[in-house]
């Protein structure tokens, strides 16, 4: 809230506050019909209660105050001094007190003596003012607990934000965000996953109407955030964090922020390496490997895209990312190559390949890097895994090859990706996926010769796969396997 703003409400609720108690004093009837010991006994408790009440409200709210801030945001404090219901208390009882003393300097008459007609008025108005102070310490309590719910805290803390960043002070928005990542760190160490949810939301909105300083430093924040829920094993504050980036990254492809989104998957990548990976935590992992292929077929599937090439250079430099999170899970994870296989090798990268045979033209290379990328971790998968997790990626491909025999551009790219993981069984001398790749395929469909010979002539560009030594050896090897079994001989390898 801006500083203008505040003092018009603390102005508003002064002169309505005022406003009462003028109103009080100018319309109060006769209406105390005591004598003065009366009138003395009744002001001096009503001052001592007063001013002790006061006293144990602002006692206990601060104590109330100071725990919220410890466990959420020292901002609570801020907010709390903010706070326009101050004004009508402190008015309300500093005036009842005020009032009640000056009456009980007024009465002079001796003890037991009619109150004098000019005093029983303010008498009068005296009492209405004590029902006054009640009813506002009613409600001032209300406010201050509502003030402490952390949906307030967050939801205060975003609309400043968002204020600062619409007046382009930067420095102050980055300031809020830090605010509201400290709550959502701390609600994660605490295992509150309610708060965190409110707490990503708010986050959430500044990235998507923030500045581009406020959206990455969100996108940083949520890599922490996801850390401290890892090691805490908050399950649900884990799933809010990749869900907010997924949401994060969908916008700001929808907005042609292609930056923004390049974050979001290096984010998705270091929250996964590092703090999923060996934690027994493969489900989180599915779920940010699923949003990263997500946002890449997003990205090449926007229509009308203003720049194309960009956008397929995100989705092959995504799986990029896929492939090395896919390194991590093999080496660290139990099972690991039976995930790696279905999540990442499978028909989520038949999608992928799907979406960019749609924009061939943009696609690098005629797609050299992204094949390579795949061969890379296919062949990290083979030398670790039995042939029934690699029969997960056969079985994918018999699949596509049914599908796709009459659209030439993917079943030439799935042929490839058939014709180098055999290649590379053979180089990693792996005969027996060697067998299982020839099999599964070659029972389907026949691999034209043009297609090794295409290979042989593209050698060097992914020699790389076999550690720069010459791979023409072992895809003329895989080309006589093919050969023997369509002959009906059996595969010699």
């Amino acid at each position: 809230m801006g500083l203008d703003a505040l003092l018009k409400k603390m102005f508003l609720h002064a002169f309505v506050s005022g406003t009462v108690i003028a109103l009080v004093f100018t319309f109060s009837p006769k209406g105390f019909a005591g004598d003065t010991d009366t009138a003395r006994n009744y002001l001096s408790t009503i001052v001592s209660s007063l001013s002790t009440i006061l006293a144990l409200c602002i006692s206990i709210t601060l104590v109330a105050i100071q725990l919220t801030a410890s466990r959420y945001t020292h901002r609570v404090l801020d907010l709390f001094l903010k706070m326009p219901f101050n004004v009508s208390l402190i008015l309300f009882y500093f005036v009842t007190i005020i009032q009640s003393l000056y009456l009980l300097s007024r009465i002079a008459e001796p003890i037991r003596e009619t109150l004098p007609s000019y005093l029983q008025p303010q008498m009068a108005a005296d009492m209405i003012l004590v029902v006054f102070c009640f009813a506002i310490l009613i409600a001032y309590l209300y406010a201050v607990m509502r003030l402490l719910k952390p949906e307030r805290i967050v939801a205060e803390i975003e609309r400043e934000c968002l204020s600062a960043i619409a007046r382009n002070r930067s420095r102050e928005a980055l300031d809020k965000v830090e605010q509201i990542c400290d709550i959502a760190k701390r609600a994660a160490g605490d295992m509150d996953s309610t708060t965190g949810l409110i707490a990503i939301e708010a986050l959430e909105k500044i990235a998507n109407h923030g500045s581009r300083a406020a959206r990455a430093s969100v996108t940083k924040q949520f890599v922490e955030i996801a850390a401290i829920a890892a090691k805490e094993r908050e399950g649900g504050m884990l799933l809010f964090v990749l869900s907010g980036l997924s949401s994060i990254g969908t916008a700001a492809l929808h907005a042609d922020r292609l930056q923004d989104a390049r974050d979001v998957i290096h984010a998705f990548e270091r929250i996964v390496r590092t703090a999923l990976v060996g934690q027994q935590l493969v489900p989180f992992v599915e779920e940010a490997i699923a949003a990263m292929y997500h946002l890449a077929a997003q990205a090449v599937r926007k229509e009308q895209a203003t720049r194309m090439s960009e956008c397929v250079e995100f989705a092959e430099k995504t799986f990029r990312s896929i492939r090395n999170i896919g390194e991590e899970v093999l080496l660290f994870e139990r099972d690991g190559g039976a995930y790696v296989a279905r999540v990442i090798l499978a028909h989520p990268f038949g999608s992928l390949l799907q979406d960019l045979e749609q924009v061939a033209p943009f696609v690098t290379e005629e797609m050299w890097p992204l094949l390579i990328d795949y061969a890379q971790l296919a062949k990290r998968l083979i030398a670790r895994v039995e042939l029934s997790e690699l029969a997960l990626i056969t079985s994918w491909l018999r699949e596509d090859l049914l599908r796709y025999q009459k659209d030439e551009a993917i079943f030439e790219h799935e042929l490839i990706l058939v014709i180098l993981l055999a290649a590379l069984s053979h180089y990693g001398n792996h005969n027996r996926a060697v067998r299982l790749l020839v099999h599964a395929i070659a029972s389907i469909v026949a691999v034209p010769h043009s297609l090794f010979a295409k290979l042989e002539r593209n050698a060097r560009t992914f020699r790389v796969l076999f550690d720069y030594s010459d791979a023409r050896p072992h895809l003329q090897a895989v080309q006589t396997a093919f050969e023997e079994y369509r002959k009906g001989s059996a595969v010699t390898v």
